[in-house]
């Protein structure tokens, strides 16, 4: 990943959560704090009257995925999971929204970001891992910031893998399966493909480009079992933006289709079979 400073996208994103959270549609209290100053000029820009109700591209979309790897999480701890691993967390407030006595939330993120959040974020929250995650040593680099092998782990890698490049998402998920037991639930979003996205997408697209962020991988929604089964997972589920809308937005004035070039996944790490010898 060519970008080394605090990330754009991940600012963007707190962007519209902040702005979700104002809406009513998500609860994240901790977004607006970890704006920089324009960002923070725009989220009050947002809230001028005649612009409550203005359909920004991409609001509603995020709106579902942010729900949704809420639930995931939740559900995670609920069937007794004590260690969350956030990959490529940027500006994430999970750590702080669903914290529960005896668990423990690491963050994995390049330094530049992580300084800047941590300047910011209240006390408390994550252990932060400063590491880019296509780095060979994140597996090691996680057991010195005090991660256990043993228990059972929920990963979540939201809005990440469009950023790396095929073979480094290859080797993320086979790093993150070596670490794992079996069962470990993993939660990730993957783009189907840039090019049939609509006009603003492509203009996202150039905005990261220049920004040293680049969309780079993409994952047909076919391939996505074969894809992580490869690398020690087994897929559980896989719903597209559509679907997340219907389970999260329909009580809400986000509610509406949405575009199918994103999707999201659980997958579990893979119970090896054992051969008893008599």
């Amino acid at each position: 990943m060519a970008q080394t400073g605090v990330s754009r996208s991940a600012q963007n994103v707190a962007l519209v959560r902040a702005h979700l959270t104002w809406l009513g549609v998500v609860d994240d209290p901790y977004a607006r704090q970890m704006l920089t100053p324009d960002r923070r000029r725009a989220a009050a820009a947002l809230r001028l009257p005649g612009l409550r109700r203005l359909r920004l591209p991409g609001l509603a979309g995020l709106a579902a995925r942010t729900l949704f790897f809420d639930t995931f999480v939740n559900e995670a701890l609920d069937g007794g999971v004590r260690q969350v691993v956030i990959v490529g967390a940027g500006y994430d407030s999970r750590a702080w929204r669903l914290a529960r006595p005896g668990v423990t939330f690491f963050e994995i993120d390049r330094p530049a970001t992580q300084h800047d959040k941590r300047a910011k974020a209240p006390q408390g929250g994550p252990v932060y891992v400063p590491a880019d995650v296509t780095d060979p040593q994140l597996d090691a680099k996680l057991r010195e910031a005090g991660f256990q092998a043993d228990e059972p782990t929920a990963f979540s890698l939201e809005s990440l893998t469009a950023y790396l490049a095929d073979e480094d998402v290859a080797a993320l998920f086979a790093r993150l399966a070596d670490l794992a037991p079996a069962g470990s639930p993993l939660a990730v979003s993957f783009d189907n493909g840039f090019e049939r996205q609509r006009s603003f997408s492509r203009f996202a697209r150039a905005y990261y480009e220049r920004a040293g962020e680049p969309w780079r991988f993409r994952l047909p929604s076919d391939d996505a079992a074969s894809f992580l089964a490869e690398s020690g997972w087994t897929m559980h589920s896989l719903l597209n933006l559509s679907d997340l809308a219907t389970e999260h937005l329909t009580r809400t004035e986000l509610a509406g289709t949405l575009d199918t070039t994103s999707f999201v996944v659980v997958a579990r790490k893979q119970v090896r079979a054992t051969t008893s010898h008599r």
